[in-house]
């Protein structure tokens, strides 16, 4: 079986990629600069920067010379950034998109045509909670969430009956040992020292410290996905299940509440 991971030398990527190549299916992640990363990687790169026209075809068009054929894309492609909608400019919200958004759009364009030749095939993609709540200081990945799982969950109605899967995964945050903030997690320019967006930034840090959910384990799930014969549209893993519910059912007074606790930690301390 053929995988193709792009965002694979992240924290995740990288941990799903080794997984399944450990459980003996043929790998390949991506990077913007392959080089750099191969020796750290059991498993090949090929160059890929989804905010490049021609960059996903290419890429694509790599692995099918050399495997043939491509079973499974699973999309890590991911960046964050946390920043009030007054806060954030309109071309740090377009940067992100062009990740999040329009680069997953470019690859499921990039492999489709192999896949439908095929007549099997799979797309995976990984979301987050952010598909699931809109969370403040935090509109911009949030919404990019909401937009990537419409355009994925379009795309599983327009390929129901061709053979080829569509799976959107979600996730919350993952216990990993990295910094608060860096190349997944940064603040937007104009953030000022006092905004609410850096207690933000702590709360996420606090959240991933104490989350039960590890790369490994939804590495484990995606597996288990990937051996199905019959594929969920969404696989909402650990706090995501019951807030999956929530937003469908609740009233919005309750998700308000939700929300506010968010707000709490982000509220400056009294007397401060």
């Amino acid at each position: 079986m053929v995988i193709l991971i792009p965002g694979a030398t992240g924290g995740f990527g990288r941990v799903l990629g080794e997984h399944l190549a450990a459980a003996g299916m043929t790998v390949y992640g991506t990077s913007r600069s392959p080089d750099a990363h191969r020796a750290d990687l059991s498993f090949p790169l090929l160059r890929l920067d989804v905010t490049e026209a021609e960059s996903p075809t290419a890429c694509v068009g790599e692995l099918l010379e050399r495997e043939g054929r491509i079973d499974v894309l699973i999309n890590c492609t991911n960046e964050m950034m946390i920043g009030a909608v007054e806060e954030q400019t309109v071309d740090e919200v377009r940067a992100l998109y062009d990740t999040n958004v329009f680069g997953a759009l470019a690859l499921y364009q990039a492999v489709l045509p192999a896949m439908r030749e095929r007549g099997a095939g799979a797309i995976i993609t990984m979301s987050s909670l952010g598909g699931l709540l809109a969370v403040p200081y935090m509109s911009a990945y949030t919404s990019a969430k909401f937009a990537l799982e419409a355009l994925t969950e379009a795309l599983y109605h327009e390929l129901r009956g061709s053979g080829i899967d569509v799976v959107i995964m979600q996730p919350v945050a993952m216990a990993m040992d990295r910094p608060a903030t860096g190349a997944h997690l940064h603040t937007v320019e104009n953030t000022a020292p006092d905004s609410p967006s850096h207690r933000m930034v702590e709360r996420m840090a606090k959240d991933t410290a104490a989350s039960k959910l590890t790369p490994e384990r939804v590495a484990k799930e995606v597996e288990r996905v990937i051996h199905m014969d019959r594929k969920p549209l969404r696989v909402p893993l650990d706090r995501a299940k019951p807030l999956s519910v929530i937003k469908r059912l609740a009233p919005q007074a309750l998700i308000d509440r939700l929300v506010g606790g968010l707000l709490d930690d982000t509220a400056p301390a009294k007397g401060g």
